[in-house]
């Protein structure tokens, strides 16, 4: 399980488990990240391109990081 973490269009840090990304699509001003069943995450990505590029080379967080 590999979780990283985004920033939502709302400054809400989230945790995200990489592999239940389900799909990423465009809004209407914004990049939403879709998890198997839950609501879309609304990022502050403008593009697809560099939501997959920072998913892709983010680094993992640590148990000590989120305790």
């Amino acid at each position: 399980m590999r979780f990283i973490t985004i920033q939502t269009k709302f400054g809400e840090r989230v945790a995200i488990n990489v592999v239940n990304i389900a799909s990423i699509r465009m809004g209407n001003d914004s990049v939403l990240i879709y998890t198997g069943g839950d609501k879309p995450i609304v990022t502050q990505f403008t593009d697809i391109e560099h939501a997959v590029d920072y998913i892709q080379r983010a680094p993992s967080v640590s148990l000590s990081e989120v305790a």
